[in-house]
């Protein structure tokens, strides 16, 4: 009886370590850091997510001669993608393999390398079978509000 008692105990004790751990992960992961600015900025970028370009990028970067940057990236896109004969879903690509290497420069401003393969979405790499392609980049990120933004050219990722 007392054989099943400790196991009681043990079983009792894994699964609340697991749900500490779990917590602790998920805290973790709420902090804003400069390469996860950078990576969500990139993933939106290459999903044409203009909400999530728009909020990581810094204010100064949101327009260009009084144009919405953002807006006209995903309507050039959009345009480009019909002109192929494709709705705008069918020329995303997915980010695997992110890596990103930071170098803060004070509690303000960083420059954050992303390391990454850039691969069609699932169903339209089945038909072409087009290979990844590796990116590399370097963003400027500075904290505005509180948060980590980029800033500079960031459309002007390197393909390939």
């Amino acid at each position: 009886m007392e054989e099943k008692g400790n196991k009681f105990i043990s079983i009792t004790l894994v699964i609340l370590l697991g749900v500490f751990f779990q917590v602790l992960f998920v805290f973790g992961d709420m902090r804003d850091t400069p390469g996860k600015a950078v990576t969500e900025f990139a993933e939106a970028y290459f999903c044409f997510d203009d909400a999530v370009m728009t909020a990581r990028l810094c204010e100064e970067s949101r327009t260009a001669d009084e144009t919405d940057v953002v807006g006209q990236y995903v309507f050039n896109a959009h345009e480009n993608a019909g002109a192929l004969g494709f709705r705008l879903f069918f020329t995303e690509y997915r980010l695997s393999h992110v890596e990103t290497y930071a170098d803060v420069e004070n509690h303000e401003t960083a420059r954050v390398r992303l390391v990454a393969e850039k691969k069609q979405r699932l169903l339209r790499s089945f038909f072409t079978h087009s290979p990844s392609e590796k990116i590399e980049e370097i963003f400027t990120v500075v904290k505005e509000d509180g948060k980590w933004k980029v800033c500079g050219n960031p459309f002007s990722i390197q393909e390939g």
